[in-house]
């Protein structure tokens, strides 16, 4: 069993009134979504039986240098 989001979410004026709440700033709301996304995903993961998820929901830190170079 999947739970399917509906094709009209997030409408429009959801994605305005995110925008609009950090003052037009959309880095701003970007920023706040993934954090939530995290914060979401950390909890479930807490919940949720290791072996059931199988570590599928793990939040993986990418590397965000800006040359792509490693060091």
């Amino acid at each position: 069993m999947s739970y399917e989001c509906p094709e009209t979410y997030p409408e429009e004026a959801d994605v305005e009134a995110v925008i609009e709440e950090f003052g037009g700033d959309a880095r701003a709301a970007l920023r706040a979504v993934l954090h939530d996304l995290a914060v979401l995903a950390a909890d479930y993961e807490s919940c949720v039986s290791k072996g059931f998820v199988r570590g599928r929901l793990a939040v993986q830190k990418r590397n965000t240098n800006a040359g792509g170079s490693r060091g």
